[in-house]
């Protein structure tokens, strides 16, 4: 099957999302362990590399997750945008591109609290006028393509330092002119790259992603039903995903609260309310023993996960992980590991803890 995997790159990072493994990973152990129309499931389904995946190879693929931010991206890299669809985006640009005087000066801005700490007062009239727009158009499939391209240029034209650092820093280049280009420009260089995918569609194959508690799962995807599980749990007490997607889901008017406490694994938990080790093991056991009622007999679990450091420990993510899927019958077949301090460009390396793996689990469901 022919696909360009740069072109798929690309796709696959056309909205900033730290700690996500490479789509080349995810079409090769698909490839592996799956045939043409067989299902796939990622319970932490992130930005949709799963789901891109498993569209390309011509599986149906499911994904849950509680981040908004995070479904949002992976319903774009779902979508089946028509020729007409693209024309009318860029009329939509084009417009915007003519007419922003126009839009900013008569928009109304946009208000939640906290805002004037995170948001010159530039960005607040372009983003305000942006949002606007976006709220005119009437298909779904189109609001979509809008709302991720706003979503991916939020944090930039913020004061947020960057998607890994929640801090507030003086940005000296944010003028109306500026912050407009950059939205222009986003927009304009996802439409290019669309128009440059031809997705082969079968309607044989269904590619949705839910937003869901992963310990809920089996609520929304049918029981005995998926031929592999590919996902990539959180690092324990790396990341705060609703923490770093707060302003997204803001302006966009998500439920940040709904996020915050359904995420497992965050430094909220275990930085700043103490929670023990055991607190993240008891939550990774109940989402895959939710999973593995949608898992064949003889099916297989690939999970990619990093160590990480609780209460001054490291978390040894391999030892923890092999012992809770042995309580489902999961026998691993295949390994390998990384240093993450080789391969990981999310965080500043004087926030880094040294000696980290990430590690690459294969499991097999027996009998």
């Amino acid at each position: 099957m022919y696909y360009d995997i740069e072109l798929l790159r690309k796709l696959d990072r056309v909205h900033p999302y730290p700690a996500k493994f490479p789509i080349d990973l995810a079409i090769n152990y698909i490839d592996k362990y799956t045939e043409e129309g067989d299902s796939v499931f990622d319970p932490f389904v992130g930005s949709g590399t799963t789901l891109l995946a498993a569209r390309v190879l011509k599986r149906s693929g499911f994904g849950t997750d509680i981040n908004h931010i995070a479904i949002l991206i992976s319903v774009f890299k779902t979508l089946n945008l028509t020729q007409k669809d693209l024309a009318e985006l860029k009329v939509f640009i084009d417009d915007f591109d003519s007419n922003s005087s126009k839009y900013i000066d008569e928009t109304v801005r946009y208000h939640y609290p906290s805002m004037e700490h995170w948001f010159c007062d530039n960005a607040i009239t372009v983003l305000s006028a942006i949002k606007n727009r976006i709220s005119k158009i009437k298909t779904d499939s189109q609001k979509v393509f809008c709302n991720l391209v706003f979503s991916s240029i939020v944090n930039t034209v913020s004061n947020q330092e960057s998607d890994t650092r929640y801090a507030a820093v003086e940005k000296s280049n944010l003028t109306i002119t500026h912050i407009t280009e950059v939205f222009i420009k986003k927009f304009n260089s996802v439409l290019t790259l669309l128009k440059d995918i031809a997705f082969e569609e079968d309607n044989a194959i269904q590619v949705k992603p839910f937003l869901q508690n992963a310990k809920k799962c089996d609520e929304v995807i049918k029981p005995n039903s998926i031929d592999l599980i590919l996902t990539s749990p959180p690092y324990p007490n790396t990341y705060d995903y609703y923490l770093y997607h707060k302003h997204r889901m803001n302006w966009l008017g998500y439920d940040v609260k709904y996020s915050m406490d359904a995420e497992i694994g965050s430094r909220r938990e275990f930085s700043s309310l103490k929670k023990p080790q055991e607190k993240f093991d008891d939550d990774l056991y109940e989402i895959f023993e939710a999973c593995n009622k949608l898992l064949k007999n003889n099916g297989h679990v690939v999970i990619v996960m990093g160590d990480g450091r609780i209460q001054g420990k490291i978390y040894e993510a391999k030892t923890n992980i092999e012992k809770i899927c042995s309580r489902l019958n999961w026998k691993l077949v295949d390994y390998y590991y990384t240093n993450l301090d080789d391969t990981s460009r999310s965080f500043q390396q004087s926030y880094r803890t040294k000696g980290k793996k990430e590690h690459v689990l294969t499991f097999k469901k027996e009998n």
